[in-house]
């Protein structure tokens, strides 16, 4: 039996989403050609636009532009939008495509500054309000973190710049939260936001970049005329219906699917605290997202134990899916004040939302016995 609980790494595509996607294969083409396959294409991309607009409550005159995923979404709006010259203000949490970025920026003589979370993992607007100078145009805080779960308050971050300053950019790398939250674009008060296809549970390879009007973004991948001359390139418009179909899914089924992830973590988290010793649960302190559980598991390595679990058919991660294989301790973790060894023996788990009591009760003994095995080869 395998139980992936790696969802925030990807939501896997559920199999009814493959048939549908098979039944639309033939009649895929390039959407910039003129002819009927080709206007068909065009057709299929709108339409993820339209599901992405509705989703997230975008006005006729916001911008969604498709990406290769969360990371060129990401990248296009550092690189872009922060070229008007002026300070950058970011969190030390963020997922590597966010600081790897302002990195280069930072070392090609950018100023930036990186706000650090509470103990909980929580950027707090306050923080990022007292890193604001007169020259600060470019603000990066995600709006939940991917390893901990934790939500950040974007509304209340947006709303404490604005009574500073009109002209500051923010922009959100939003790819863990939508999905698996309600998201109110209009309501957050940011004007770039972005998303990963997924994330969400379409296929890999497709985001996109959400631009409020009035903001214009240089694009990063040259090229021809798609997405408005901001993205050149064919679109993958297999991707944009994989993530369209998802979308208006969600848009149906959202509220339920909150609260299946969030009964199934629960239950998960109730389980282990009762039944494992040495476990606690980070961030619990702090709104989470519904599906996400950080455990740090005394006396164990968290790589050793991702191996046992596996050996068991089961999938979880110790953090970011894309730092799987380093030896480095989550710098999410530290920079929440974890020593080096909590951060090692911390576990992701996250959860698809089609789990119920019964999963957990056959994940949870394995996951107890995985731990006694490795703490009775350490004495």
């Amino acid at each position: 039996m395998i139980v992936d609980l790696d969802a925030n790494a990807s939501l896997r595509p559920s199999f009814s989403l493959g048939e549908r996607l098979l039944a639309e294969w033939s009649r895929l083409g390039n959407p910039s050609a003129v002819h009927r396959l080709g206007q068909q294409s065009r057709a299929t991309v709108e339409r993820g636009r339209y599901a992405i607009r509705k989703l997230l409550n975008l006005s006729v005159h916001d911008r969604v532009v498709f990406t290769s995923g969360a990371t060129e979404a990401n990248n296009l709006a550092l690189y872009c939008l922060s070229k008007r010259e002026g300070r950058i203000v970011s969190s030390s949490i963020e997922h590597p495509c966010i600081l790897e970025p302002l990195k280069r920026l930072s070392h090609s003589g950018r100023s930036l500054c990186l706000v650090k979370p509470t103990t909980y993992g929580e950027i707090v607007p306050q923080s990022v309000l007292e890193a604001i100078d007169t020259e600060t145009s470019f603000i990066s805080i995600m709006a939940a973190n991917n390893e901990t779960g934790v939500i950040n308050d974007l509304k209340g971050i947006a709303s404490q710049i604005r009574s500073q300053s009109e002209s500051i950019i923010i922009h959100t790398d939003a790819a863990q939260l939508c999905g698996k939250s309600f998201v109110d674009f209009q309501d957050l008060g940011v004007d770039l936001l972005t998303l990963s296809g997924h994330k969400m549970g379409a296929l890999s390879g497709v985001g996109a970049l959400v631009v409020r009007e009035g903001y214009e973004v240089e694009p990063l991948v040259l090229g021809g005329p798609q997405e408005e001359k901001v993205r050149g390139g064919t679109e993958n418009v297999l991707g944009i219906l994989s993530m369209a179909l998802v979308v208006e899914e969600l848009i149906e089924t959202l509220a339920h699917r909150i609260q299946t992830m969030k009964t199934a973590r629960d239950y998960f988290e109730e389980r282990i605290i009762a039944d494992v010793s040495g476990i606690k649960i980070n961030s619990l302190e702090c709104p989470r997202l519904p599906n996400t559980s950080s455990i740090y598991v005394e006396g164990v390595r968290a790589d050793d134990l991702l191996v046992a679990l596996d050996l068991e058919g089961i999938m979880v991660s110790t953090g970011a899916a894309c730092s799987s294989g380093k030896i480095d301790p989550s710098h999410v973790l530290l920079e929440m004040g974890r020593s080096e060894t909590e951060a090692r023996s911390t576990i992701r788990v996250s959860f698809r939302g089609d789990e119920d009591r019964k999963l957990v009760d056959y994940v949870v003994p394995i996951f107890e016995r995985a731990v006694a095995r490795m703490r009775a080869n350490e004495l």
